[in-house]
Protein backbone atom coordinates (compact mmCIF):
# COMPACT_ATOMS: atom_id res chain seq x y z
CA UNK A 1 0.00 0.00 0.00
CA UNK A 2 3.03 2.27 0.75
CA UNK A 3 4.14 1.79 -2.67
CA UNK A 4 1.19 2.58 -4.41
CA UNK A 5 0.18 5.67 -2.25
CA UNK A 6 4.28 6.99 -3.27
CA UNK A 7 3.52 6.22 -6.82
CA UNK A 8 -0.04 8.13 -6.83
CA UNK A 9 2.15 11.48 -5.12
CA UNK A 10 0.77 10.82 -1.90
CA UNK A 11 2.90 11.09 1.52
CA UNK A 12 2.42 8.43 3.69
CA UNK A 13 3.07 8.43 7.27
CA UNK A 14 3.24 4.90 8.00
CA UNK A 15 2.58 2.64 11.48
CA UNK A 16 5.73 -0.16 12.28
CA UNK A 17 7.11 -2.15 11.15
CA UNK A 18 7.56 -0.35 7.60
CA UNK A 19 8.07 -3.72 5.79
CA UNK A 20 8.94 -6.93 6.62
CA UNK A 21 12.01 -7.19 4.90
CA UNK A 22 14.98 -4.53 4.98
CA UNK A 23 15.74 -5.01 1.43
CA UNK A 24 11.95 -3.98 0.93
CA UNK A 25 12.12 -1.03 3.47
CA UNK A 26 15.23 0.08 1.44
CA UNK A 27 13.00 -0.27 -1.84
CA UNK A 28 10.02 2.43 0.03
CA UNK A 29 13.25 4.81 1.26
CA UNK A 30 14.44 5.47 -2.38
CA UNK A 31 11.28 5.29 -4.12
CA UNK A 32 9.83 8.83 -1.50
CA UNK A 33 13.56 9.95 -2.21
CA UNK A 34 12.82 9.93 -5.94
CA UNK A 35 9.58 11.47 -5.49
CA UNK A 36 10.56 13.26 -3.10
CA UNK A 37 7.39 12.80 -0.71
CA UNK A 38 7.55 12.61 3.04
CA UNK A 39 8.21 8.63 3.98
CA UNK A 40 6.98 8.97 7.73
CA UNK A 41 7.48 5.85 10.33
CA UNK A 42 5.87 6.17 13.56
CA UNK A 43 7.36 4.87 17.30
CA UNK A 44 4.32 6.54 19.74
CA UNK A 45 6.12 5.93 22.99
CA UNK A 46 8.89 8.61 21.86
CA UNK A 47 6.04 10.78 22.81
CA UNK A 48 5.66 9.72 26.62
CA UNK A 49 6.96 12.02 29.18
CA UNK A 50 9.33 9.60 30.77
CA UNK A 51 10.65 8.36 27.70
CA UNK A 52 11.60 11.83 26.79
CA UNK A 53 12.62 13.18 30.57
CA UNK A 54 14.69 10.15 29.96
CA UNK A 55 16.08 11.21 26.68
CA UNK A 56 16.98 14.61 27.93
CA UNK A 57 19.09 13.03 31.11
CA UNK A 58 20.98 11.19 28.83
CA UNK A 59 21.45 14.00 26.64
CA UNK A 60 22.59 16.40 29.14
CA UNK A 61 25.09 14.18 30.51
CA UNK A 62 22.80 13.60 34.33
CA UNK A 63 24.07 9.85 33.77
CA UNK A 64 27.57 10.23 32.81
CA UNK A 65 28.70 8.37 29.21
CA UNK A 66 26.76 5.57 28.73
CA UNK A 67 28.46 2.47 27.58
CA UNK A 68 25.59 0.01 27.28
CA UNK A 69 22.00 0.47 26.98
CA UNK A 70 19.92 -2.98 27.76
CA UNK A 71 15.97 -2.46 26.74
CA UNK A 72 12.94 -5.13 27.00
CA UNK A 73 9.31 -5.48 26.20
CA UNK A 74 7.62 -8.07 27.55
CA UNK A 75 3.99 -8.46 26.86
CA UNK A 76 2.05 -11.62 27.79
CA UNK A 77 -1.02 -11.42 25.98
CA UNK A 78 -0.03 -13.65 23.39
CA UNK A 79 1.50 -16.28 25.65
CA UNK A 80 -1.58 -18.41 24.99
CA UNK A 81 -2.18 -19.58 21.11
CA UNK A 82 -5.95 -17.18 21.33
CA UNK A 83 -5.79 -16.62 17.15
CA UNK A 84 -6.89 -20.34 17.19
CA UNK A 85 -10.18 -18.62 18.87
CA UNK A 86 -10.55 -16.52 16.18
CA UNK A 87 -8.79 -13.28 18.26
CA UNK A 88 -8.72 -10.85 15.39
CA UNK A 89 -5.41 -8.83 16.48
CA UNK A 90 -3.55 -12.58 17.42
CA UNK A 91 -4.83 -14.05 13.98
CA UNK A 92 -2.68 -11.12 11.81
CA UNK A 93 0.15 -10.71 14.43
CA UNK A 94 0.96 -14.49 14.28
CA UNK A 95 0.60 -15.02 10.71
CA UNK A 96 4.24 -14.60 8.49
CA UNK A 97 1.80 -13.99 5.65
CA UNK A 98 0.44 -10.88 7.20
CA UNK A 99 3.02 -9.94 9.91
CA UNK A 100 6.07 -11.64 8.31
CA UNK A 101 8.97 -13.58 10.00
CA UNK A 102 10.10 -12.21 12.58
CA UNK A 103 6.31 -11.17 14.24
CA UNK A 104 7.56 -10.13 17.63
CA UNK A 105 10.57 -7.95 16.90
CA UNK A 106 8.90 -6.48 13.92
CA UNK A 107 5.93 -5.51 16.54
CA UNK A 108 6.81 -4.77 19.65
CA UNK A 109 10.78 -4.91 18.91
CA UNK A 110 10.58 -2.30 17.33
CA UNK A 111 9.75 -0.17 19.70
CA UNK A 112 12.70 -0.99 21.88
CA UNK A 113 14.89 -0.95 19.02
CA UNK A 114 13.80 2.16 18.55
CA UNK A 115 14.39 3.72 21.72
CA UNK A 116 17.84 2.63 23.11
CA UNK A 117 19.47 3.19 18.68
CA UNK A 118 22.65 4.51 21.54
CA UNK A 119 24.81 1.38 22.55
CA UNK A 120 28.63 1.67 22.49
CA UNK A 121 32.06 -0.20 24.90
CA UNK A 122 34.95 0.71 24.99
CA UNK A 123 36.80 1.94 21.90
CA UNK A 124 39.85 0.03 20.83
CA UNK A 125 39.50 -2.59 23.33
CA UNK A 126 41.13 -5.60 21.64
CA UNK A 127 38.91 -8.10 23.47
CA UNK A 128 35.22 -8.49 24.06
CA UNK A 129 33.98 -6.77 26.95
CA UNK A 130 29.83 -6.71 26.46
CA UNK A 131 28.63 -10.21 25.26
CA UNK A 132 24.73 -11.14 24.97
CA UNK A 133 23.46 -14.18 23.94
CA UNK A 134 19.80 -16.32 22.96
CA UNK A 135 19.76 -19.41 24.76
CA UNK A 136 17.76 -22.16 24.55
CA UNK A 137 17.30 -25.55 26.82
CA UNK A 138 16.27 -28.93 27.08
CA UNK A 139 12.39 -29.14 27.95
CA UNK A 140 12.11 -26.00 25.57
CA UNK A 141 12.70 -23.06 27.91
CA UNK A 142 14.51 -20.06 26.61
CA UNK A 143 16.76 -17.67 28.19
CA UNK A 144 19.05 -14.85 27.66
CA UNK A 145 23.10 -14.58 29.22
CA UNK A 146 24.46 -11.01 29.37
CA UNK A 147 27.97 -10.50 30.31
CA UNK A 148 29.60 -7.30 30.47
Amino acid sequence: MTTAFLKAGIPVICGKPLATRSADARKLQALAAKTGLLLALTHNYTGHPMVRQARERVQGGALGQLRLVQVEYLQDWLAEPIEQQGQKQAGWRTDPAQAGAGACIGDIGSHAFQLAELCSVVDGRRLDDNAQMLLRFDGGARGGLWAS
